[in-house]
C-alpha cells in the first residue's frame, strides 16, 4: 500500500481457494526504522523469522474473537538462494477499514480484541515464537533502543528531550509482558457488514508492555472513542497510570516512525486519552 511497505502482495486463486501471498521486501525491512527498533527492542527480524509464523497465527487465532486468516505455509529469507520470505494465507472476505469509516461499535470490537490479546500474560518480552528477554532487562532493551533510532533522528529530536525521557526512563519498569502490535493502525484490520471482522496484519505482534500499546492508542482514538474503549477495556483490565511512562513510549514511537508524524513537537503534545 505504501512506498516502504514490509510485504509485496498477491491474491492467489488456487485448489485451496483464495489466497493471499505476502511477500517481505528485506530491503525495505533493513531500512525501515520501525523494523530497526523492533529489532533492538523485541529481538524480531522479520525476513529470518517468517518461516515461525504459525506460531504467531495459531496464539493470536486462538485469543481474539476476530477471525484471522487460516494458516498455509510460510518460510524465512535464504540469502544464499536469493530466495525472500513469504507467508501464504487464506483470503478473508470484507474491506481494510478507513479511519473515516470507524464507528462505536469498531471501537468496541478493538476494546474487545486488545482486551482479550492482554489477559495472555508472561515474563518475558518478543517473539511470540521465541523465548524472550527477562523483564528486568527491559529499560536497558528500552534505552538501547533509543540511543540507536536517536541515530536517525539526530536533526528531527532535540537533545534536551532526549535527556528528559532517559531521566525518566526508570519509570518504565513492567513486571509482565501481553500481546501487543507496536504498528497498531485501523488498515490492519478488516470490516463486514459495518463490524470490525478480522485482523489480516500480524507481522508485529510480539510480547511487549500494555503501557506500550495504550499510548500509541492515544494517537488513533479521538476522546469520545477514547472513552467508549476505556468503558469496554475495563470490563476486563484496570487502566495504568501513563503519565510516567508516555513521554519515553511517544518519542519510542515517534522514533520508530510508527504513523509518519515528521513534527516531534506536535507529536509529544498530542492530547492524552487514558
Amino acid at each position: 500500500m505504501y512506498e516502504d511497505s514490509t510485504n509485496r502482495l498477491w491474491q492467489c486463486d488456487t485448489v485451496d481457494g483464495l489466497m493471499i501471498l505476502k511477500v517481505c521486501d528485506s530491503h525495505n525491512v533493513a531500512s525501515s526504522a520501525f523494523w530497526q527498533g523492533m529489532k533492538a527492542l523485541f529481538a524480531i527480524d522479520l525476513p529470518s523469522q517468517m518461516n515461525q509464523f504459525d506460531h504467531v497465527y495459531s496464539e493470536i487465532s486462538a485469543t481474539t474473537s476476530l477471525t484471522i486468516p487460516d494458516y498455509t505455509a510460510s518460510a524465512s529469507a535464504v540469502e544464499n538462494e536469493s530466495s525472500p520470505a513469504f507467508i501464504l494465507a487464506s483470503l478473508l472476505p470484507g474491506s481494510m477499514l478507513e479511519p473515516v469509516e470507524v464507528d462505536d461499535g469498531m471501537v468496541a470490537d478493538l476494546a474487545e480484541h486488545i482486551s482479550a490479546l492482554h489477559q495472555q500474560q508472561r515474563s518475558t518480552s518478543g517473539a511470540i515464537y521465541a523465548t524472550g528477554s527477562d523483564a528486568s532487562q527491559w529499560l536497558n532493551r528500552l534505552k538501547e533502543s533509543l540511543v540507536l533510532l536517536a541515530e536517525y533522528h539526530s536533526d528531527s529530536v532535540p537533545s534536551d528531550l532526549l535527556h528528559e525521557v532517559f531521566a525518566e526512563l526508570v519509570q518504565c519498569t513492567v513486571d509482565h509482558f501481553v500481546p501487543i502490535m507496536p504498528d497498531l493502525r485501523w488498515d490492519q484490520f478488516l470490516q463486514q457488514d459495518g463490524k470490525l471482522s478480522a485482523l489480516v496484519d500480524l507481522d508485529a505482534i510480539v510480547y511487549g508492555p500494555r503501557e506500550l500499546e495504550l499510548v500509541l492508542l492515544e494517537f488513533l482514538l479521538d476522546q469520545q472513542q477514547a472513552m467508549i474503549f476505556k468503558e469496554k477495556y475495563q470490563q476486563s483490565h484496570s487502566l495504568p497510570d501513563l503519565t510516567k511512562v508516555r513521554k519515553a513510549y511517544r518519542l519510542l514511537l515517534f522514533m520508530m516512525n510508527v504513523l509518519g508524524e515528521k513534527n516531534v513537537d506536535a507529536w509529544m503534545q498530542a492530547p492524552t486519552r487514558f
